[in-house]
Formats: C-alpha cells, structure tokens, sequence
C-alpha cells in the first residue's frame, strides 16, 4: 500500500516566488470540447513541449520549409515526466492522433523530429 509522506515545506519570501520554471498549457487544450478526450498527462506533455519550442530557435532546428520542429526523446520524455516507455509512448499517440503533433522519422537510431502544431492558427 502506498504511504502518504508529507514533504518539508515553508512559506515564499519576497523575490523566492520567482525561484520556479513552469511549464504553460493552453488553457483551450484543458476546458475545451475539443480536447476532453485527451487524458491529463497527455495535455502536461504538450505543455512541455511548446515549452522545448524555444529551443528550436536557439538550436536551429528547421526544415527545408522553416518550419520549426523540436527533439525530444522518449527516453527524456520518461526521465522529465517520472513514466515509462510505454506510458511515454501512449501519450505521444493520442497527442499524434488528434493532430498536436505530426513526427518524423530520421532513421539509423536518430531521434524523430517532433513538429508541435499550432492548434490557434486553425480554429
């Protein structure tokens, strides 16, 4: 049986508010219709990868369209969100299967490219 382990907390003083990164969700993707039957961990990891978004920028990572694309293994994928491979992979899928993501396959043991779409441009 699981225990509850209560952590060892303390209040925020002054500029400590700022000390935290956060990840943003769209709040569409978590109140709209459209998303419902995304679970929770799905809707986190689209969250965290518009966040990787920044990097393709610093990274350059465009095709020969400009279209920016993001890398992010599922073995990171696993380590960032505590989940297994398979959980990893489920969550992948069902952002795929509504057209949140389109990947792309680079072959010889390379990472997918991971295009993150634009779900505002197109409603």
């Amino acid at each position: 049986m699981n225990e509850i382990i209560k952590i060892k907390s303390d209040y925020f003083y002054k500029t400590q508010a700022n000390q935290f990164s956060f990840i943003r969700i769209p709040k569409e993707l978590v109140t709209g219709e459209m998303f419902s039957s995304l679970s929770i961990p799905t809707k986190i990891l689209y969250g965290m990868m518009l966040d990787r978004m920044s990097m393709a920028g610093r990274n350059q990572w465009l095709d020969c369209n400009n279209r920016a694309y993001i890398i992010y293994p599922v073995a990171d994928i696993q380590a960032d969100m505590n989940i297994s491979k398979r959980k990893a992979s489920d969550y992948l899928n069902e952002l795929e299967g509504i057209g949140l993501i389109k990947r792309k396959q680079q072959g010889k043991g390379l990472p997918n490219h991971i295009y993150v779409m634009n779900f505002a441009e197109t409603n």
